[in-house]
């Protein structure tokens, strides 16, 4: 039997350009750890961090995937999967709070560049080339490992970065 096309390029789970209910339910597991006081069971895996609402002003929880750790600076890399609230809010207001780990900070926040973020996904897929390969075919990325799909991906997905915020 033959499979079309289309068939090959849907995405495993049937995600696309957002995650449905048991999807979500799934990806919020490292929040839910985190507001248990359990985070730091993920290692550095996962960064949560507080952002406030570009319109409501409220204090907002999320967690992402950390892509990238630089234990001189304690920077740590995350990125944006599909279109989402908290990218949003970012982009107008700094992110609160980080908790990754242990450890809990005042941020300075910055957006990655294209080059920044490419670098920073090459040395995630070359450090985890089954996760790599696994959220590209849950999520249906396509192939990350063909250097212009690469290119073309972080520049669809911002990429942001926290560190602690230098005390004066």
């Amino acid at each position: 039997m033959t499979t079309s096309t289309s068939a090959r390029e849907r995405p495993f789970l049937g995600l696309r350009r957002q995650p449905g209910r048991l999807a979500l339910r799934f990806m919020r597991l490292p929040l839910n750890a985190y507001r248990h006081d359990k985070g730091h069971l993920l290692g550095r895996t996962f960064i949560e961090f507080d952002h406030v609402g570009r319109k409501s002003g409220r204090i907002y929880q999320a967690v992402a995937m950390v892509l990238g750790y630089d234990k001189t600076t304690g920077e740590a890399v995350i990125m944006r999967a599909w279109e989402t609230d908290w990218y949003r809010n970012l982009q107008v207001h700094p992110a609160t709070r980080v908790r990754l780990g242990r450890e809990s900070f005042t941020p300075e926040q910055r957006f990655l560049t294209d080059d920044e973020a490419l670098q920073a996904i090459r040395d995630f897929r070359a450090a985890h080339p089954h996760r790599v390969h696994l959220a590209s075919r849950i999520i249906g990325w396509g192939d990350l490992d063909d250097d212009a799909n690469l290119r073309k991906f972080v520049h669809e997905h911002p990429f942001v970065a926290f560190r602690p915020a230098k005390v004066s």
